[in-house]
């Protein structure tokens, strides 16, 4: 029987032992290299060029290229990364290889896109660094024999930027934003003193009309008609502005639902396109009881992101029903008395994913469009003032099929009270027997309350600004029964007005009007009532008249 060669065999002790401790410190290095590489979180590979194969590879480096380790291990390394390449980073890293195994340079670092087989995209951080044969000559440069390949995944990290890079652009976008709405309101402020006063003035003119009479005085009567009826269209055009620019101030009123679409749709024809067309089913004779600015901002945006989803043109139908829910009955809306607005397209439609983010903020598709923008919003801004509502909002859509939106709004009675009545001549009460200060920084406005207060038999005092408006009613011995005040006016207005006159121990009755404020309803509500501008002077004595507690 013959023995295996020993290779220690022959040789003096000394030399074998020094060969057993060599051989133990490879051995030691060989187990030190694969934990290394079985914990490294970096994805590492050692190509044997002469071999043409992988022959060493770590976990990291097969999570990272999607492939069993047998396969990578058997696969040509030079063609696998040409297959797991992304297209667009070909070049350059073909370059920088070329470079490589000339010799003029040693390594490379590169970010590229790894594709793996499932279709899915890596981002990795590559280091690619040549092994080199000794040269033959000292002139002479050797040949490439190994190089190793190591990849940090920066996929992750790609992401957060990404989204770090989108959120400052919407957060630059909410800032432009948030500057239109203050221009808005800077504008609607202004826009809605001059709106109350023709407003104002062309009912005084047509009252002394109508008590007048005559041919020649009819076509007058008609002429003022026609401007009247500018007038409202301006004050709902400048209440669409403020509701665009979110800066609304919310006074819930009772509207009939499909005159509210009505007026939207009249509003926003002319911005939706020829080749858009409009088929329109109102019969709902419900009432809601909102505010008209924030349902004409649901109503709008409904209907230009219908018009979005349709760049070839195509169909907007607007429909409102009243519903009758029994008891018992499941699912959307619910039990109860409803009046409905159906917005359909018949565009692109969406998939299941984005209809989940439909309503977050910031969410848009139209950044996906050539030439869209959003700033995605609106529909949660919709969703965000149905919810106040106490409404409900169901949408139905499917890629190439359009998308429906139906919103439910809990129906009220024609008759419910609102905050502003309906306007009415109020009793004429006996002359000079209720005392009124008006405050008003806009002269027009201010003398066209005066003159209107006085007509109705009320002795009123007026004041330029809240302090003038103060140091009247420290000069006057009497008290007076109702303070008409702007909410917004330079260095003191309405609200800090109502606040000092607390503070004195003073509770006076006060009327705020104003066509712009940052203060809700309900903020107002503790210091007194409010009439929002544009208003009519029926609408002014009206709101005087509850004001000061008179029976309507």
């Amino acid at each position: 029987m013959t023995l295996p060669a020993d290779p220690m065999h022959g040789a003096s002790p000394p030399e074998a032992q020094r060969l057993a401790a060599a051989e133990a410190r490879a051995s030691l290095l060989e187990q030190w290299l694969d934990l290394l590489l079985a914990t490294s979180p970096a994805a590492v590979g050692i190509i044997s060029v002469l071999d043409n194969r992988y022959v060493r590879a770590n976990p990291a480096m097969v999570e990272l290229y999607g492939l069993p380790l047998e396969k990578l291990l058997n696969s040509d390394p030079f063609t696998l990364a040409f297959q797991i390449t992304h297209p667009d980073d070909l070049v350059q890293e073909q370059v920088l290889f070329a470079e490589l195994a000339s010799g003029a340079r040693r390594s490379y670092r590169i970010e590229k896109r790894f594709v793996r087989p499932d279709g899915s995209i890596r981002w990795g951080l590559l280091d690619m660094s040549a092994l080199l044969t000794p040269p033959v000559a000292p002139e002479t440069v050797g040949s490439l024999s190994f190089a190793v390949v190591q990849v940090i995944d920066i996929t992750a990290h790609k992401a957060l930027a990404e989204t770090l890079q989108r959120r400052e652009a919407e957060l630059r976008h909410t800032q432009k934003i948030d500057g239109i709405g203050r221009l808005a309101a800077g504008i609607a402020h202004d826009f809605n003193n001059l709106l109350t006063v023709i407003t104002g003035h062309g009912e005084v003119l047509q009252g002394l009309i109508t008590r007048t009479g005559g041919a020649p005085l009819h076509e007058l009567q008609e002429d003022l008609t026609a401007i009247l009826t500018a007038s409202e269209r301006a004050a709902a055009l400048t209440a669409q502005l403020l509701a665009h620019g979110r800066r609304e101030t919310a006074v819930p009123r009772t509207h009939p639902l499909s005159d509210l679409v009505a007026s939207v749709h009249r509003l926003l024809w002319r911005t939706l396109g020829s080749d858009i067309e409009v088929e329109q089913s109102l019969l709902a004779a419900g009432a809601i009881f909102a505010d008209r600015g924030q349902v004409g901002q649901v109503v709008m945006n409904l209907i230009l992101n219908a018009r979005d989803a349709m760049s070839d043109g195509g169909i907007i139908r607007l429909e409102t029903q009243d519903l009758v829910i029994p008891e018992g009955t499941t699912g959307v809306p619910g039990p109860g008395q409803w009046v409905s607005l159906l917005v359909a397209d018949t565009g692109h439609g969406m998939d299941a994913e984005v209809q989940a983010r439909i309503f977050e903020p910031f969410f848009t598709t139209r950044a996906d469009r050539p030439g869209m923008q959003g700033s995605g919003l609106g529909l949660s801004t919709v969703q965000r003032i149905v919810a106040e509502l106490g409404g409900q909002i169901h949408v139905q859509s499917a890629p190439g099929a359009g998308t429906q939106v139906t919103i439910f709004f809990p129906r009220v009675a024609n008759t419910a009270p609102s905050v502003v009545p309906p306007p009415r001549q109020p009793p004429v009460p006996a002359p000079n027997s209720r005392r009124v200060l008006v405050i008003e920084d806009e002269p027009s406005v201010r003398s066209l309350v005066a003159t209107v207060l006085t007509g109705a038999h009320y002795w009123v005092m007026v004041a330029r600004n809240g302090e003038e408006g103060l140091r009247a009613l420290e000069a006057e011995q009497q008290p007076f029964h109702l303070i008409v005040t702007d909410l917004v006016m330079p260095r003191i207005g309405g609200i800090q007005l109502a606040q000092r006159l607390l503070e004195r121990g003073d509770r006076p009755r006060l009327l705020f009007i104003s066509g712009y404020s940052n203060h809700a309803a309900d903020e107002l509500l503790p210091y007194g009532e409010l009439l929002p501008k544009p208003f009519t002077p029926k609408q002014l004595l009206a709101a005087v008249a509850q004001a000061l507690g008179d029976p309507l």
